[in-house]
């Protein structure tokens, strides 16, 4: 992989070059896509979104907004077409499924598709190859959760062609700072990459609680103390009340990893993670939110009921 290399133009200046699309297509509004579509309309862009569950398409006041009646109007709304959907869902919304025709169906010549999802490789590889003529596909994982989406704080991990990434970087720059990173593939590589740090910090914390638990700590103090170290920010995400994302996006996170690399590396770690956070999320009667992992709802257990 080449080295990692860092565009910067001045953000929000659609006077330079020759970049001239106005409008964009979202794709998936679920939590991050909901409060990242929020900031395209103040910096210039008519958007129009879609989402396979209609009520996901109400409650936004800006004039610029629009909902599409259906997948093909949304994809044929723009040349500029993001999407932001759980790993499982990427091949039947980009390929179709079942008789259904997918985005790759509907998209026109000069579209440049933009897929934000964490996913094995070999996925972004395989809808590039079912692109029609004269599309780009660009691969722009995000590093980030939901309160960076709300601030416009994300890291983007662009990768694609270097040209089709400068001509949208005015769309990217709204949601936060852009990183390319080079060929087609690479952002995913490097999103899986930094999934194995991030994913045990989440679990760690966990397991951090499950030895304080059988050393009859309570979590107050530990957690205080965390937050008094290096792990502040972790540990500060984990504690948001505000935080919508449900754990098993972390898990989901975590599977998509596991088999996009069990037959090139092991990685101990990062099945660690997986099996503490899914046991995690077994744990909680209904949907275990993220701020569970801090919480006895998601206790070892013979501690859950002290």
């Amino acid at each position: 992989m080449a080295p990692v290399q860092s565009i910067t133009i001045d953000p929000f200046d659609l006077s330079k070059g020759d970049f001239t699309m106005t409008k964009v297509t979202f794709i998936g509004i679920g939590d991050m896509g909901s409060q990242m579509i929020k900031h395209l309309p103040p910096a210039g862009f008519d958007v129009t979104i879609w989402d396979k569950d209609p009520q996901k398409l109400t409650g936004f006041d800006s004039p610029d907004i629009h909902a599409a009646k259906s997948l093909a109007e949304a994809v044929k709304a723009s040349r500029v077409i993001i999407t932001s959907v759980m790993s499982d869902d990427v091949p039947a919304l980009h390929l179709g499924h079942d008789g259904e025709p997918g985005i790759v169906d509907f998209l026109q010549a000069g579209s440049t598709l933009i897929v934000t999802s964490t996913l094995d490789p070999q996925k972004i590889f395989a809808i590039n190859k079912a692109l029609p003529k004269n599309t780009q596909i660009l691969d722009v994982p995000l590093i980030g959760g939901v309160r960076y989406a709300r601030e416009a704080a994300l890291v983007l991990i662009a990768s694609g062609d270097k040209a089709t990434v400068e001509n949208v970087l005015p769309i990217l720059k709204v949601f936060g700072t852009v990183k390319y990173v080079g060929a087609l593939g690479n952002g995913a590589k490097l999103k899986l990459i930094t999934n194995v740090a991030i994913m045990a910090a989440e679990a760690g914390i966990r397991e951090t609680l499950d030895l304080a638990d059988a050393y009859d700590i309570d979590y107050d103090t530990v957690l205080g103390l965390m937050q008094m170290g290096p792990l502040k920010p972790v540990v500060n995400r984990a504690l948001d009340t505000n935080n919508p994302r449900p754990l098993k996006a972390s898990v989901a996170d975590e599977e998509e990893l596991m088999n996009a690399t069990k037959d090139l590396i092991k990685l101990p770690l990062a099945k660690g993670s997986r099996d503490r956070l899914k046991a995690a999320v077994d744990a909680v009667e209904g949907e275990a939110r993220f701020i569970d992992i801090t919480n006895k709802n998601t206790a070892l257990p013979k501690f859950k009921s002290k």
